[in-house]
Order: structure tokens, then C-alpha cells, then sequence
């Protein structure tokens, strides 16, 4: 060998022990701590412990929601087979234990990859799994937004044939997949190999039994005991109390801590969270503080020993405001008012469509002790996993049993709006206390460009209702005085002054009243168009509306006269929710203080001996109107119900309690007969006792296919209710 190439030779073999020299320096010297956290991080894991959820109480300290000790099985990653088939052949080996139904998932990425073929893939799914494509596009565009690689449910509990249909097409449609459920829940929320994951919840003890027999053909599987929630009340208090169920995708993704933050993570991706109700609304509060147990584990990921606990916090404990045993009465009540509104149309054998609303409020305080919505569902339903069954049939109900009404329900007021009208008609000086008017039975309003051509203003009584007051207009509910209150002194596009003309009298008449922009502004002042803040998900703002609300709704459109005059009334545009008109009433009678309703009382540690926070009374508004004009509205309202001759809410009157009231007839939709009858809500609101005012009760009964007076209909719900809340026999 040349004397060069040993040189070379050797060169190059220095350079190589050089080279590896550095790096080990670099390794072990300079990046020595970097890997030992590494390995660290290799040998040892943290797991969490769920904490056990607070329970929930009526304000009597009855016990609305408990946990209840369940069987789930769980799946931890890190013990299952290596092998893919003997993988497979655990989940159906569980699953046959289970007796669990396949379901049909759809990948949005890969789905909507091809989307020239999502229209035909839906509508083919659409037959098979009799569920409109419209639907499975929602539930698609839903996953798509939140985890697009992740598969999104369609369907489940599918039967043995359907599960072999869909298999058949599945080869052509891209994405779908035809899976055992326990390997959907697995994929869709499992997150590090070492952390179990529940794929069943609540199975019975003969089933728990079975699959513990079978541990050893079953690795990676296991038993945990893990309580399930139990709604005492079971309907009656499901919309207040909501239920539990797995955490949403974007909800985890939010509560994910800051990354290099070192803090723990909220949830896992197996969690159970509140989705409705109190349940949501008080997750922080009942949920708890995780423990975490900490496990030395070897090359494949098993545990070889445990190294250390800190055990987890119990949630704390909810009183709410509501009692219990009255929401339970309020709710036969209602149905019984529901059932008698809708008696012809049962006895002629049509779907009875249309629920109700029920609300008592303490008026000084604002607490709410009843609140009652209907149709109602079991929230135990969804405590262990509703099946595809139960919760088609909730879902396909016309009648919606899941939709909170009382806060998520926008109505028109009818004629319960006008203690508006008047508070404002009295503050602003348009009317007095003893300002008369005049109801001919109806009001003509020409239009501004042809005096000829006049829209007529109807009020309740063809025949009118003669000359009255304030008190009087509110005693028997009339529109052609409210009309006129309503009506502004302007003028019209032409330069006329608005005006409007009274049977058999050429003469014009000129409004004088208040115009949109003080009704709104007192509409608002009396917290319509705004949430009330009650503590509970899904609160709709309602509609308080004035020209640029209308202008926005329907470009193009200009505010008219007319729709001045009928937002006097309480009809056109304005929506309120029931519990927003129950605030308005509370308002009136304690002498215009706006409280947040209140559904929760306090919260307790999780011994229930300690009070942790305390919810008081909180005003949220006063209304700009004086207690002298305020005391004419009650004194109106307690007409109405007083005077057997002409109160439209006298059936209301008890023995020993003296109620002060308004009723409502809110007309809605189309025309249904020749004589242009519309479906119309009844309303009533009122509150008792008048001298002394305790409680604000707001009964709401939802149009079927009928017109419902509220004289009718409500008033003798919101009657029982007075006599079961103040114990009067009759």
C-alpha cells in the first residue's frame, strides 16, 4: 500500500473518532438533559383519576341528582395486541359479550375529497338508513368543522341487514365504514396508549360478569366502576337540570392548557361534561379536580409499579331556587291546560301539536321556583347513552320535548304587552290617569298617498268597548286605546299629520302618543331584545324592533304607522320569551326593580355542610317609570281580574288571595277559516298577592291548529297554580 493511501487511510479514521467524539460530548454532556427527561418521560406515566361529580338539591335540600354506582369497560391501547387481526379479534369478542350493534361512520376528509360524489353517497345512505340527506349533511359538515380526520357518526344501532347494505355500497363510497360501535368509541376518543378508554358505560352485572370471565382472551380490556348520573325528578325537571354526556371535540380542544404551560389537562378525550341545562351551565362548579396516579411502565408500555397518588376533589354540591314539589304540580297543571286547549282537536282524532310555558317567580328576589316546559323528556335517558331509538323518536317530534320553551321560545306578548304601552303612555306624559278614550270597535288609517284608501284597526269587540281610561283599558284589554297610545304625532311622508278616522265621523282624528322610538326604548327598559342572564344554556334575546331592526330584517321594507300601532298591541315584530314576560311582571308589582332570575341558590362543598359561594338577589335594571304611574298599571291589572262583568281575567279570582293580572291573545300566521281567524298563543300574567306582592306566575299555551284565548286557556292554569302555591281550597 502507497505511503498517500495509508495517510488518507488514517486521515479519514481520525476524522471519524473526532467526529464521533463531538457527538457524544453533544449527547452527553451538552443534550444530557434533554434525553434524560426523555427517558423519563419513557419509563414513567401519568394517569388521571375522574373525580366523583357534585349532586344537585331543590332549595328544600331534596336531592335532585345523584351518582349512582355503574359497571363501563374500557380499552387501553398500550395492552392490546400488536397484531391488527388479533387486535380485531378482541373488539369482536367484545362486542358479541356486549351484544353491541354495528354503527355507519364517513370520514369528512376523505369523503369530501371526491365532492362530485357526496351528493349521490348521502342520498344513497339516506335510503338505507332511512335519515333525510340533509341531515347526514349536517352531522358531515358538523365533523368536518371540529375533527375532519376523525370519523363522524350517521347511524346507529344498526340492525344485521342494514349493517350489510351499507357494507355492500361502502366500497364505492369513499370514507364510509361500517364499524363495531366499541371500535368507534375507542378511535374517536382515545388519546395516549397508557390512558383507558371507556368504549361501554353502564352495562348490567351479568354482563360485567362475562367479561371479566373472559380476561384472558380479552388483553387491554378491563372493569372500571364508574358512577352514572340519576335524575330523581326524571322529566319534570329535565330542562332546568339538563344531562351529561361525552365531551364535545371542540370543548376538549378548549380546555387543552397552554403548551409549556406544565398544567394538567382538564379533560381527557373520554370525559363526560354538562351539555344541558344546569349540568352545563355549572360544569366548573360540579365537575371536580382530576387526581392523577403515577406508574412506572417498561419497553411495551405495560405497568411494572405504582409510584405515587394524589387523589382527585369532588365536585362541589348545587342548591338551586326551584322547588321541586311545586315544579312537579306546576307541570300537571300545565298539561291538564294544554289538554283542555287542545280537547276538539283530540276528539276529532288529529296530531295535537303545541306545548306550554309555566313560570313562578318571586318578584323580589327574582328566584325562580317553578319553571315548566311541555312537552318534557327524561334526561335519564341520556345518563348511560340514549339509543338511536329514543333518540329518534325525541328527535322526530313535532312538538320538540327538547326545546326549552320557557327561555328558548320567542313569542309575540299579545295583549300582556300592554303594561308596556301604558307604564310608557303614563311616563312620557301622552296619556294621565285619567285620560279618556274612545273604542268605537275599530280605527280606519288612510294611507299618505290617497286619503280613500284607510287600513282598519280591529279592536277584540265589534261592537267597541265605549269610552275608558288607562285603568280601564287595561281592566278589559283594549286595542282601539292602545292604538291610540301607540300612535305618534308626526308627520307622514306627504306632510299630513298621522291621523285616523272612528266610525260614521268624516272628521280626522290626530295621534298623539308615543311613536316607535319611546316604545322601544321602554320596551328595553323593561328587558325585552336582551338575554335576562338566567344560569342556564340556550337563553334567546327575543325582538324588541324599530325601524333599523326592520330595515336589517327585510331590506327595503320601511317602518310603517301600522307597525307602530300594533307593537302597541303586542303584535307585528315583537318576540318575548315567557320568562322575559315574567320579569316584566315581577318589575310592575315590585315597583319597577329588574332582577336576574335566579336558578341556583348556592353551591356546598362536597360534604354539603359548607357554603361556598352564595347567589343573592341581583337587580339588573330599574324601570324609568314612577311608582305612582306603576301603581295605575297594577291597579288595571287587578281590575281585570276583580270585576266579574268585564275583567277578561276574572275567572282568576280567589278566596283569600287577591291577583292582579293580563291576559293575551297572540295571533299568529295565515288566516285558517273564512272569517280570518288566525291561530293566536294564550297568555296570562299576574301576580299575588296585590297589596303585598310575593309571586309573578306567566302561563304561555302554544297555538295547534286552533285560536287560543288567553281568558280561556290560560287564566285557569295560572288560578291552580295561585291555589296550590298559597294552599287556598278554592
Amino acid at each position: 500500500m502507497k505511503r498517500s493511501t495509508l495517510i488518507s487511510f488514517y486521515l479519514l479514521l481520525s476524522l471519524s473518532f473526532l467526529a464521533l467524539t463531538i457527538r457524544m460530548v453533544q449527547m452527553q454532556v451538552i443534550d444530557g438533559g434533554i434525553y434524560q427527561t426523555q427517558a423519563e418521560n419513557n419509563r414513567v406515566r401519568v394517569l388521571s383519576i375522574a373525580a366523583p361529580r357534585g349532586v344537585i338539591y331543590d332549595r328544600n335540600l331534596r336531592q335532585l341528582v345523584s351518582n349512582q354506582p355503574s359497571y363501563s369497560v374500557a380499552v387501553t391501547e398500550a395492552d392490546l395486541p400488536e397484531d391488527p387481526a388479533a387486535q380485531a379479534a378482541v373488539f369482536v369478542m367484545l362486542a358479541d359479550l356486549l351484544n353491541s350493534a354495528p354503527v355507519v361512520t364517513a370520514e369528512p376528509d376523505k369523503l369530501f375529497a371526491q365532492p362530485d360524489q357526496v351528493p349521490a353517497v348521502l342520498a344513497g345512505l339516506a335510503i338505507l338508513l332511512h335519515v333525510p340527506a340533509a341531515e347526514l349533511q349536517t352531522t358531515l359538515d358538523a365533523a368536518r368543522t371540529e375533527s375532519p380526520e376523525a370519523p363522524a357518526l350517521l347511524r346507529r344501532d344498526l340492525d344485521a341487514p342494514t349493517a350489510a347494505a351499507v357494507t355492500a355500497h361502502a366500497a364505492a363510497w369513499p370514507g364510509v365504514v361500517v364499524m363495531n360501535e366499541l371500535q368507534y368509541n375507542f378511535i374517536t376518543h382515545r388519546g395516549r396508549p397508557v390512558d383507558p378508554v371507556t368504549v361501554a358505560r353502564a352495562i348490567p352485572f351479568e354482563t360485567m360478569q362475562l367479561v371479566e370471565e373472559a380476561h384472558l382472551r380479552l388483553p387491554g380490556v378491563s372493569i372500571v366502576a364508574e358512577p352514572v348520573r340519576q335524575y330523581a325528578a326524571g322529566s319534570f325537571m329535565s330542562h332546568i337540570l339538563g344531562y351529561v354526556g361525552p365531551i364535545p371535540p371542540d370543548q376538549y380542544a378548549q380546555s387543552l392548557p397552554a403548551e409549556g404551560s406544565g398544567d394538567p389537562p382538564i379533560y381527557t378525550k373520554d370525559d363526560k361534561v354538562g351539555l344541558l341545562g344546569i349540568e352545563a351551565s355549572m360544569e366548573s362548579v360540579l365537575r371536580g379536580r382530576k387526581g392523577t396516579r403515577q406508574i412506572e411502565v417498561n419497553a411495551n408500555e405495560r405497568e411494572v409499579r405504582a409510584i405515587a397518588n394524589q387523589p382527585p376533589v369532588p365536585g362541589h354540591n348545587v342548591v338551586l331556587t326551584v322547588d321541586s314539589a311545586l315544579q312537579m304540580t306546576v307541570t300537571h297543571l300545565l298539561q291538564a291546560g294544554i289538554d283542555a286547549a287542545h280537547a276538539n282537536a283530540r276528539a276529532a282524532g288529529k296530531p295535537v301539536t303545541g306545548g306550554g310555558v309555566a313560570i313562578v317567580e318571586q318578584v323580589n328576589t327574582g328566584a325562580i321556583l317553578a319553571m315548566v316546559s311541555l312537552p318534557s323528556y327524561d334526561d335519564n335517558l341520556f345518563a348511560t347513552g340514549i339509543s338511536q331509538d329514543e333518540f329518534d323518536r325525541l328527535n322526530n317530534d313535532p312538538n320538540n320535548p327538547m326545546f326549552d320553551r320557557a327561555i328558548g321560545g320567542a313569542y309575540p306578548p299579545g295583549s300582556t304587552f300592554k303594561m308596556i304601552t301604558a307604564a310608557a303612555g303614563l311616563q312620557t306624559g301622552r296619556i294621565t290617569p285619567t285620560t279618556r278614550l274612545y273604542d268605537p270597535g275599530h280605527i280606519d288609517v288612510p294611507l299618505s298617498y290617497d286619503e280613500s284608501q284607510r287600513t282598519r284597526f280591529n279592536g277584540w269587540k265589534p261592537q267597541g268597548l265605549g269610552w275608558l281610561d288607562v285603568r280601564g283599558a287595561l281592566q278589559q284589554s283594549c286595542d282601539v286605546f292602545f292604538y291610540e297610545v301607540a300612535g305618534p304625532a308626526q308627520l307622514d311622508t306627504l306632510g299630513h299629520p298621522t291621523r285616523f278616522y272612528v266610525p260614521g265621523d268624516p272628521t280626522p282624528h290626530l295621534f298623539s302618543g308615543l311613536g316607535i322610538g319611546p316604545l322601544n326604548q321602554y320596551m328595553r327598559a323593561f328587558g325585552l331584545g336582551t338575554r335576562t342572564g338566567i344560569r342556564l344554556p340556550g337563553e334567546v334575546s327575543g325582538v324588541a324592533p324599530d325601524p333599523s331592526w326592520k330595515l336589517a330584517n327585510f331590506p327595503g321594507d320601511n317602518w310603517s304607522l301600522g307597525d307602530t300601532l300594533y307593537t302597541g298591541i303586542g303584535q307585528a315584530f315583537t318576540l318575548v320569551t315567557p320568562l322575559q314576560l315574567t320579569n316584566v311582571t315581577a318589575a310592575v308589582a315590585n315597583g319597577g326593580t329588574l332582577y336576574e332570575p335566579q336558578v341556583v341558590a348556592q353551591v356546598l362543598d362536597s360534604d354539603g355542610g359548607t357554603l361556598i359561594q352564595d347567589f343573592p338577589p341581583h337587580p339588573i335594571g330599574q324601570v324609568p317609570v314612577s311608582a305612582a304611574n306603576l301603581q295605575v298599571v297594577r291597579e288595571g291589572m287587578r281590575l281585570a281580574v276583580a270585576d266579574p262583568h268585564k275583567g277578561t281575567a276574572y275567572k282568576t279570582e280567589l278566596q283569600g288571595v287577591t291577583i292582579a293580572g293580563k291576559t293575551g291573545t297572540a295571533e299568529i300566521g295565515d288566516p285558517i277559516d273564512a272569517a280570518g281567524h288566525r291561530r293566536a298563543h294564550a297568555w296570562f300574567t299576574a301576580f299575588a298577592p296585590y297589596e303585598h306582592p310575593e309571586i309573578a306566575v306567566t302561563v304561555l299555551i302554544e297555538a295547534g291548529d286552533e285560536s287560543l284565548e288567553g281568558s280561556t286557556f290560560a287564566v285557569p292554569v295560572a288560578r291552580d297554580i295561585f291555589k296550590a302555591y298559597f294552599h287556598v281550597a278554592q
